[in-house]
């Protein structure tokens, strides 16, 4: 606890006590169903209050039918009471505080599942390929007040502690108050006091109804980060207006709007650093001579916590991600376990399936949304076996992991000088550093629990054979084979870019059958390292692979960097010309003095021990990439089953 004294120290929020100055932010999970709260919900909160954090507020009570744009979010309507009574309960027994935030999405909740249109300040649309939405009259601005009123007094009957009331992330409130969203020319646009009355005539409304029943805050962002929109100092200035003149009980700050890419930017994924925000907010927190300010966005480790605490700005910060990552990280470090954590790496795959309407999961643990299903720790075994895992990347530490928690006799056998697989490579690109916290924690693991890793092994069918393991978990892997290109010759592959340190002067032209995380950070990469950069593929959308929001920040770098990225495209070359066309349009560019073609094909699986190992009778488990090639999230959900399965 001395290096994290802060961290650790209690605190007050109005009438409601922190054990410690560590929250979860809301955040949608899509575990909903109907638009409730599920069983998912409450083992989802339980199991994060059971691992020590200090307050969590739960996602969005949506206020309004115009605002279910999320299949599995949650409304604020009377049936849902008796779900979000568990929830509270499920939590505050296990010592942590509880809020929940309330919030309309406005323009950008087009409700397909209901069929009900958006509704916003104007008819703008949040972005190109979004819905018009019903511009607000005011009949409809009191209905959504009274909406608020509703939800909040549901929560203070549900026994919440706490209510958030949300003006930041491009939500209704939100657009009203940014010069980007709202162009009204009644009363309720045009100045900064005009943008501002709708959502204060909320806040003051949600105030008034609950009194002092509750402790009541506001969610804003910090700056929107849209050219036009609600700045920085406009941020100040809103910050300083609700400190002077609104009794809340604490301010939470995070930046951006939904907009394209802004807010990417809200989720950062590894490439922007750790805490890269903490000085918007602390220059909001400034601001704040009498309300409490929290904090949000990649907080990554309890370090960063007590940087951040430490300023004597802040109040507590958001470690959300963190916690979906590994909900106990709180308790282990007060254990003085720090180094069992298992660690976020902000790879968004979180994020980006919430995107996709399907519920939440996590990329280093699996167990999320499952955690009635897959307790942890995971039960032990009936039966100690002998299992011999051929692999150390994800897939097969993974497995390894689980099988020896639950008591088997676990080796690793590893055909290269050290395990990780394709992280090795991976992390050797652009902002993709934090990749080796993934492979460092599942090293040390297995470390800890005694599982020996055996490095430079190719073994033979006969070799395994004789090994005697009573189980066989193949987890080979793919590998990316390099091609010869038509009219060049042998192209290079991706891990050629990635491990070069310098490409001053050199133009590399990438083709890109594979579309993923491998072509963005061979992009970056190369372009960093000084490469004019050329990206094609015949995808119409490029980096399609890529989770949602990080393709959002990848492209806008990418952009920034230079990189042309050519879609719908192919590439013929002749010498050290590629003429790339198009199928939707006619004609062609030719790119003179290509120095380096990169082709980016799917992976193959090793696969050549399976039908011979089958062949010998062995009990054998493929698991990752030698059954089909894919993410880190397929790679570590399958080991992580498997493992249990065992």
């Amino acid at each position: 606890m001395t290096r994290h004294e802060r961290v650790f120290s209690p605190v007050d929020l109005g009438s409601v006590r922190l054990r410690n100055r560590v929250f979860v932010s809301a955040h949608t999970t899509n575990f909903g169903q109907d638009f409730l709260p599920t069983d998912r919900h409450v083992a989802y909160h339980r199991e994060r209050a059971r691992g020590g954090v200090g307050l969590i507020v739960t996602e969005p009570l949506r206020v309004h039918p115009t605002s279910l744009g999320r299949a599995g979010g949650l409304a604020a309507v009377p049936e849902a009471l008796p779900g979000l009574e568990r929830i509270v309960t499920a939590v505050r027994d296990e010592g942590a505080a509880i809020f929940t935030q309330v919030t309309h999405a406005g323009r950008h909740s087009e409700n397909v599942f209901r069929r009900t249109a958006a509704w916003g300040p104007t008819s703008t649309r949040w972005s190109s390929s979004g819905g018009v939405p019903h511009a607000m009259t005011r009949r409809d601005m009191t209905e959504i007040v009274e909406a608020y009123v509703a939800a909040v007094r549901l929560a203070v009957r549900a026994g919440f502690q706490g209510v958030e009331v949300h003006f930041g992330h491009g939500h209704l409130l939100h657009q009203f108050i940014s010069p980007a969203s709202n162009t009204r020319t009644d009363a309720y646009g045009g100045s900064e006091e005009a943008r501002l009355r709708f959502p204060l005539e909320v806040l003051d409304a949600v105030l008034d109804a609950v009194g002092d029943q509750v402790v009541v805050g506001v969610r804003m962002s910090a700056d929107e980060l849209v050219t036009g929109g609600q700045d920085l100092e406009a941020g100040r200035r809103i910050a300083h207006l609700l400190d002077t003149t609104r009794p809340i009980g604490f301010l939470n700050v995070s930046l951006a709007s939904y907009t394209v890419p802004s807010i990417g930017h809200h989720v950062a994924d590894m490439s922007e650093g750790h805490t890269p925000y903490l000085d918007d907010a602390l220059a909001v927190a400034q601001e704040c001579e009498r309300v409490p300010v929290l904090a949000a966005c990649r907080f990554l480790d309890l370090d960063d916590a007590e940087r951040g605490l430490a300023t004597g700005l802040l109040t507590a910060v958001a470690m959300t991600r963190a916690h979906i990552a590994d909900p106990h990280l709180l308790r282990k470090a007060d254990a003085g376990a720090e180094g069992t954590i298992r660690p976020c790496v902000s790879c968004n795959f979180c994020i980006g399936e919430i995107a996709g309407h399907r519920p939440m999961t996590c990329m280093m643990n699996p167990t999320v949304g499952r955690e009635e299903e897959w307790p942890e720790p995971a039960p032990q075994a009936g039966r100690r076996r002998r299992l011999l895992v051929l692999g150390g990347g994800t897939a097969g530490m993974e497995t390894a992991r689980v099988a020896a928690e639950r008591g088997h006799d676990v080796e690793v056998w590893e055909s290269a000088p050290e395990p990780g697989g394709q992280l090795r490579v991976g992390r050797r690109g652009a902002g993709r550093a934090d990749l080796d916290r993934l492979r460092a924690h599942l090293e040390g693991r297995l470390a800890d629990l005694g599982v020996p890793v055996r490095a430079d092994v190719e073994p033979t069918a006969a070799d395994v054979v004789a090994h005697g393991a009573d189980a066989v978990v193949l987890a080979t892997g793919a590998t990316h084979v390099a091609r010869r290109v038509p009219g060049w010759g042998p192209a290079i592959t991706g891990s050629d870019v990635l491990c070069r340190e310098s490409w001053t002067d050199q133009t590399v032209l990438i083709l890109d059958e594979d579309n993923g995380w491998v072509a963005a950070s061979v992009a970056e990469t190369a372009a960093r390292r000084g490469a004019t950069v050329h990206l094609v593929t015949a995808a119409g959308t490029p980096l399609s692979g890529v989770s949602e929001y990080s393709r959002m920040t990848y492209v806008e770098r990418l952009r920034d960097l230079g990189v042309q990225l050519w879609a719908a495209s192919r590439a013929e070359l002749a010498g050290g010309t590629a003429t790339i066309s198009s199928g939707l349009h006619d004609g062609a560019t030719d790119l003179d003095r290509v120095t380096h073609v990169v082709a980016l094909d799917p992976p193959v699986p090793r696969e050549e021990l399976v039908e011979p190992l089958y062949a010998a009778g062995l009990e054998l488990h493929p698991v990752g990439d030698v059954v089909a090639p894919r993410t880190l999230l397929e790679a570590m959900a399958e080991g992580h089953a498997l493992g249990r399965a065992l």
